[in-house]
């Protein structure tokens, strides 16, 4: 499973935190859901290994993907983790109503309602996601840098609900709480943050000092320049285009690319010559059936009924 190095540390964590393990379970698997979707045109695909990869001992890499997949997966764990507090899943914590009662930015509204509750979200997910990170080097400086950005996004793309009071509707007066994003946003927004990741520039000469005072104070001293928001890497990305069995990578070939379709991006127009011509690779076209509902009729009352129609499609490889 994908979320296999998260599963490792819940069968060894703390007992008090075993209530929340199917959540952390559960949101590093939607995490990786979103990673998947996010890439399924580009020749890095986020694959099965990619977040075992990042958290491995001996493989771990710091490239521009794995920050991606750091950064997701703790969103994930925090987002899940918070929307289960707030719908009333673990007895130990509910809506967060700090702001009840107060005035909001604006005039005519005030805070109320079930706010969703971060605090609670994000300080469980440190304690399980940032506790895969074993190491004390710089990769493990960055990929926890990277988790924090992740869990930095779920807060960031909040949304405010408000409800109407007042006499017929009249909306006199507004009650508003917090609300998490649908999770597709905070993937959309990490996805921006991914192609603007900044690459680390270690002084070389200062890290071979190994773990000196020196070595240090060079990681400390590149880092504080670093923005909170942003995704880093350490490393560049190997060439996706082909295989590399050892790094997880599956290469493109075979994979399926779009040519033509309904309401297809300029993103996705291009993944044939992004995945096959570019990567010197042709692309094959296969005829295949598939069957799918048609003509479908209402019946009252109350159903609807489809025949059953078979149609070639053409797909590309």
């Amino acid at each position: 499973l994908c979320f296999r190095s998260v599963n490792n540390f819940l069968m060894t964590g703390p007992k008090a935190y075993l209530t929340y393990s199917s959540s952390v379970a559960a949101g590093a698997h939607s995490g990786m859901e979103e990673c998947k979707f996010q890439f399924g045109w580009e020749r890095w695909n986020c694959p099965e290994s990619a977040l075992q990869l990042s958290t491995h001992n001996r493989l771990r890499s710091a490239t521009r993907e794995t920050s991606f997949v750091h950064a997701i997966s703790s969103a994930g764990v925090m987002y899940t983790l918070t929307r289960n507090c707030s719908m009333g899943d673990f007895e130990s914590c509910g809506c967060d109503d700090s702001r009840n009662g107060r005035v909001g930015g604006g005039r005519g509204w005030v805070w109320g309602g079930c706010s969703d509750n971060v605090e609670f979200g994000e300080r469980i997910s440190k304690l399980f996601v940032d506790a895969l990170e074993t190491g004390h080097d710089t990769r493990a400086l960055i990929n926890l840098h990277n988790n924090e950005v992740g869990r930095l996004a779920v807060r960031a793309t909040m949304k405010r609900a408000c409800k109407c009071h007042g006499v017929s509707g009249s909306c006199s007066i507004q009650t508003c709480w917090l609300q998490l994003a649908e999770f597709r946003e905070i993937g959309n927004y990490l996805k921006i943050k991914y192609d603007q990741a900044h690459k680390l520039e270690m002084d070389k000469r200062r890290m071979r000092a190994g773990n000196s005072a020196d070595s240090r104070g060079a990681t400390a001293e590149t880092f504080h320049h670093v923005d909170a928001t942003e995704l880093i890497f350490l490393e560049d990305s190997p060439d996706y285009c082909t295989r590399n069995a050892s790094l997880g990578h599956h290469g493109t070939e075979g994979r399926e690319c779009l040519q033509t379709g309904k309401n297809l991006s300029q993103w996705e127009k291009r993944s044939c010559r992004r995945l096959c011509t570019e990567c010197g690779l042709r692309v094959e076209e296969k005829r295949t059936e598939v069957v799918a509902s048609c003509n479908c009729k209402f019946h009252w009352c109350c159903t609807v009924r489809c025949e059953q129609c078979r149609q070639l499609v053409a797909k590309h490889f």
